[in-house]
């Protein structure tokens, strides 16, 4: 099998398996913005965030380890990876627990992280083992494992979702989080076998050193990342309250899409990324796969953007309907930032993710001070200004460190383009009369700087056309 199929079957695979969940979140989007006030919506978000960002400190990114480091090693060798993980991310979780617990004591009885501390680190302990459970299956190579998991954890979270949420509320939410967290990660346990892998005798402190090297310089580079996502919605509940985070974290739901595909396709592009990096032909390989990644991302966001009145229509109640203002302006960050993440991948192949924490700390500290600066007068839109910069920062210090592993072709028209998507944002919100026609100018241009993109594409589908006629 080639490495463009191979990619393709992969990202399939892991586009059922991963994405499932997320497309559930924006299907149940009017159900919870129909249960849930603003401030309890921009609660959750708040939670989610911490969470993501609570797991990857405490555990040293050891999920990313185990998939990367037992795979293709034998079966004695992926014990004493899978082992020695898990054993060690449960003594940090005690430990955490304890500080949690003892850390509530000093805050205030109305603080989220006061009132939902029992439920809080439940939804940490589930969400890492659902995550450490289904990282080792794809590094096993037991992929149909890997895929029910994620469609089961899917189909849990909305059941019990419509169960607790008109009942308990918020609680509801949390609950329904914690119960189909662990119901995945049990089936994965069980039906993958992984339970064979488990032993204590299998823990080999020389492994869990390999495992730190490996995914320590991955942690503060995953926080960092969460953190330039979540610092505005603590800069905004300070500033504005907690229902302009609900608005906020409502009209993020639609172009976090572009997020969730392309997180589907990264993980099947780290796959290519290890396989393909010592090829002689790597840098053309991943300019034709960036290029259609720009195309696609392209495409996306101005989908989102355009059609933001239309979505919120379907999806959003009519107490978040503010959030259509700002849609098409949050479809730039994600944009920004997942070609800063494509780029990013060569540090993983190169296993050079010093990297990857540099530029990200330098992303984090203009996040910082962006949203200093500019969320106090322009609330969500300031929000969205400060993703926009130190998304682009990361990004241009990653292509300069990546210059001489595999260096992008074409630079000004990639510009152009941008610089084309900004503008169609922009006049998309205008009340100028001949906006539209405007709009469709800049979209042929945005397709005139993209011609590489679609020629490849063009020429990829008539291969494969002609493949399958023989």
């Amino acid at each position: 099998m080639g490495k463009y199929s191979r990619l393709g079957k992969n990202i399939l695979l892991v586009f059922v398996g991963n994405a499932g969940v997320r497309f559930i979140g924006l299907l149940m989007l009017p159900f919870y913005t129909r249960w849930l006030s603003q401030a309890d919506y921009g609660t959750t978000d708040m939670i989610n965030v911490c969470v993501t960002i609570s797991i990857n400190i405490i555990t040293c990114c050891l999920s990313e380890a185990v998939f990367r480091l037992p795979k293709g090693q034998p079966a004695s060798i992926q014990k004493k990876y899978f082992s020695t993980g898990l054993f060690m991310s449960l003594i940090g979780l005690c430990v955490a627990a304890l500080i949690y617990f003892i850390t509530t004591r000093f805050l205030s009885e109305k603080s989220i992280f006061f009132e939902y501390a029992h439920l809080i680190y439940l939804i940490i302990l589930t969400t890492f083992l659902q995550s450490y459970f289904q990282q080792f299956t794809r590094s096993i190579d037991r992929m149909n494992i890997y895929v029910t998991s994620g469609v089961l954890l899917a189909i849990f979270t909305a059941g019990f979702a419509f169960l607790l949420i008109p009942v308990y509320g918020l609680t509801g939410f949390l609950w329904s989080q914690i119960i189909a967290t662990f119901c995945a990660s049990f089936y994965t346990l069980i039906f993958g076998k992984l339970w064979k892998y488990v032993s204590v005798w299998f823990v080999d402190m020389s492994r869990f050193k390999e495992m730190t090297a490996y995914s320590l310089p991955l942690a503060p580079n995953v926080v960092m990342a969460w953190l330039i996502n979540g610092t505005n919605r603590f800069f905004l509940e300070h500033f504005h309250g907690m229902d302009t985070v609900g608005i906020f974290a409502t009209a993020l739901k639609f172009p976090m899409l572009i997020g969730t595909f392309f997180q589907v396709f990264f993980i099947s592009w780290q796959i290519s990324v290890i396989e393909e990096y010592k090829n002689d032909r790597y840098n053309d390989f991943y300019n034709k796969i960036f290029s259609l990644v720009f195309l696609g991302l392209t495409g996306g966001m101005l989908a989102i953007a355009l059609s933001s009145d239309l979505l919120t229509t379907i999806f959003i109640n009519e107490k978040f309907s503010d959030a259509r203002l700002y849609i098409p302006i949050l479809t730039v960050a994600p944009l920004v930032s997942c070609l800063a993440g494509f780029v990013g991948a060569n540090f993983m192949a190169s296993k050079e993710t010093k990297y990857l924490f540099n530029t990200t700390v330098y992303a984090g500290l203009t996040c910082i001070a962006c949203n200093y600066l500019l969320v106090p007068p322009l609330g969500i839109m300031g929000a969205a200004y400060a993703q926009i910069l130190s998304f682009a920062v990361m990004l241009v210090l990653r292509m300069y460190h990546t210059r001489k592993i595999a260096g992008i072709n074409h630079k000004l028209s990639y510009i152009c383009s941008f610089v084309s998507l900004l503008l169609v944002v922009f006049f998309f919100k205008s009340s100028m009369t001949v906006k539209y026609p405007v709009i469709i100018f800049l979209i042929s241009l945005i397709l005139y700087f993209n011609r590489y993109a679609i020629k490849f594409l063009s020429h990829a589908i008539k291969a494969n056309h002609k493949t399958r006629q023989k």
